[in-house]
């Protein structure tokens, strides 16, 4: 009977310990929930950083295989220009500079 009542008390006692880990533990429910939501929120922050990377990989190559491109950005950017044309820069004036 004495073997009995130990075994109950070890039994008990097995059975507390694995709730409180499961419950309050470093391996909770609740942390297992709060990495799974933010495992959620990295997922659909990485699709979406996904998408802008694609539209940007088709924007590069497109602006690679459009010459109108290239000649919009070597004027603008570069500020280059055709042999025969003439190049006109113009100040830009402060509104509330003195005159």
């Amino acid at each position: 009977m004495f073997l009995v009542k130990i075994l109950i008390g070890l039994f008990l006692t097995l059975v507390t310990i694995t709730f409180y880990s499961l419950y309050f533990g470093g391996d909770s429910k609740q942390t297992y929930l709060d990495i799974h939501a933010e495992n959620q929120l990295l997922i659909e922050s990485n699709a979406d950083l996904s998408k802008q990377n694609n539209l940007l990989e088709l924007e590069i190559q497109s602006k690679q295989q459009n010459d109108m491109h290239a000649e919009k950005f070597a004027r603008e950017q570069l500020n280059l220009i055709y042999k025969d044309e003439d190049f006109l820069s113009f100040e830009t004036k402060k509104l509330n500079a003195p005159q």
